[in-house]
C-alpha cells in the first residue's frame, strides 16, 4: 500500500502550516475529510522529533472504533507500518514515535472531555449527539490545532456558534475530491444524483451541501466567488428592528445567465445608528449605491447626510411576485456568507400555493430582493405589501 494523498489533505496541510487552529471540514459520502484529517496525525506524529499528545473522539466508542479507527489503521499500512505495534487496543491510544495519539467515546468516558490536554484534536462527526459545550470544552484544552468534520444533514452550533465567532479555515469537499474513493462506491453515490426521492440526500452527501428542508423558497443556490466581471454591483440595506439584525449585502445580476451574485457584508442586531453607519463604511465607498428598506426614512437621512449614495426601494408588486421572478435565477454566494446560507436554508414557504412566506430568516434575502427590484426594472404593478 502506498499513502493516499488527496486534495482535501494538501488542502488541511497547508492551513495548519500556516498556523491555523481550528479547521471545519464540511463534506459529502466517501470525500477523504475524515481519512485527510488522520492522515495529517499520522505524519505530524510519525516524522516529528517533538512530543505531541493528539486526541481522536466521537460521540462513542463503538462509532470510532468501526469508523475513524479502522481508517487510522488502513493509513498506518499505507505508510509500510504495522499498526498492531502501535496500538494499545485496551487504553484505546497508539504510541507513534514520540507521541501518543489516544482516542475515546465523549459519552462513554465524559471526564475526558473536560479533563486531559492535548496538542491536537479532532472530533469526527461533530454532528453526531455532540454540543457545542463538548467542543468548546475539547477546544479550550487544545493547544495546537482542532478539527471537526461532518456530513451537512443539517445546521447545528457549528454553524449558529463556531463559524460566525471562532476564527477557522472552512473546507468544503465531495466525493470528486478523493481520486482513491473505489469506483463501486463512486457509481453508487452518482446512481442517486437526478432521481427526485434522493434530492436532498444528493445535495448532502453528494454534493456536500446543506441540507434542505421541504419548501424552502430558494432551493437553487451554491457557493462561488463574487466575481461578477463587468456587471454592474451595488448594495442593498435591511433595516433591523431588535433582535432582528441590520443586513448589508452586496449584490450584482447577470440577467442573460440567470445569476444572482451575493456577498453578506454586515449582519447585527442592536446596532445604533452611528454603529450601523460605521459597519456599512466599511464595505461601501461614498460612490457605490445602496438600496435600503423604505420604511425607515429617517435612517435613510442620516445614511445620506453621513456621504452614501443611498436610495429607498420603490415597492410595486408583492413579496412573492418578486420571489416568483427571483426563483427563474441561481444565487451564487460567498463563501464567507454564513448567516445568508442560513437564511436560504431556512427561508420557507408559510403558505406555498398561496404564495405567502414565511417572515423569518430573510434579511439578507430581503436586501437581494431590494437591488432585483431596482435594477431588473420588471413590470410588477399590484400592490405591494
Amino acid at each position: 500500500m502506498e499513502p493516499k494523498i488527496t486534495q482535501v489533505f494538501r488542502r488541511i496541510s497547508k492551513a495548519y502550516r500556516d498556523g491555523q487552529s481550528l479547521i471545519i471540514l464540511q463534506g459529502g459520502q466517501g470525500s477523504s475529510k475524515t481519512h485527510s484529517a488522520l492522515d495529517l496525525f499520522y505524519t505530524i506524529a510519525k516524522y516529528s522529533p517533538v512530543r505531541f499528545i493528539f486526541t481522536i473522539c466521537s460521540y462513542a466508542l463503538p462509532h470510532l472504533k468501526l469508523g475513524a479507527i479502522r481508517d487510522f489503521e488502513s493509513i498506518i499500512l499505507s505508510y509500510g507500518d504495522n499498526p498492531d505495534s502501535f496500538h494499545n487496543k485496551s487504553d484505546h491510544y497508539f504510541r507513534i514515535g514520540e507521541s501518543v495519539i489516544d482516542y475515546f467515546g465523549i459519552r462513554d468516558n465524559y471526564s475526558k472531555v473536560t479533563g486531559p490536554r492535548r496538542d491536537f484534536l479532532f472530533i469526527n462527526e461533530c454532528n453526531n449527539r455532540i454540543t457545542f459545550d463538548d467542543f468548546d470544552q475539547l477546544n479550550q484544552r487544545t493547544h495546537k490545532l482542532s478539527i471537526v468534520d461532518f456530513n451537512p444533514r443539517s445546521e447545528f452550533w457549528i454553524h449558529d456558534t463556531v463559524i460566525p465567532n471562532f476564527k477557522h479555515t472552512f473546507i468544503k469537499s465531495t466525493f470528486l475530491d478523493n481520486p482513491y474513493l473505489p469506483q463501486a462506491e463512486r457509481d453508487k453515490i452518482l446512481w442517486r444524483k437526478d432521481k427526485p426521492q434522493f434530492k436532498n440526500w444528493w445535495r448532502v452527501y453528494g454534493l456536500g451541501e446543506m441540507g434542505q428542508m421541504e419548501d424552502t423558497i430558494f432551493p437553487n443556490w451554491d457557493y462561488g466567488e463574487f466575481n461578477p466581471d463587468n456587471l454592474p454591483d451595488g448594495f442593498a440595506l435591511d433595516f433591523g428592528f431588535h433582535p432582528d439584525p441590520d443586513a448589508l449585502v452586496r449584490v450584482a445580476i447577470d440577467k442573460k445567465e440567470g445569476i444572482i451574485y451575493c456577498k453578506e457584508c454586515l449582519y447585527s442586531p442592536g446596532l445604533l445608528p452611528n454603529d450601523l453607519i460605521e459597519g456599512i463604511g466599511k464595505d461601501v465607498a461614498s460612490h457605490n449605491r445602496i438600496v435600503a428598506d423604505s420604511s425607515n426614512p429617517r435612517m435613510i437621512a442620516m445614511i445620506k447626510k453621513a456621504g452614501f449614495n443611498i436610495h429607498p426601494v420603490k415597492k410595486t408588486g408583492t413579496i412573492e411576485e418578486w420571489i416568483r421572478l427571483m426563483q427563474d435565477y441561481k444565487l451564487i454566494i460567498d463563501p464567507d456568507s454564513h448567516n445568508l446560507a442560513k437564511e436560504l436554508n431556512n427561508y420557507l414557504w408559510l403558505d406555498k400555493k398561496a404564495g405567502i412566506p414565511v417572515d423569518a430568516w430573510n434579511h439578507l434575502i430581503d436586501g437581494i430582493r431590494y437591488w432585483f427590484m431596482d435594477q431588473t426594472h420588471t413590470r410588477v404593478t399590484t400592490k405591494a405589501y
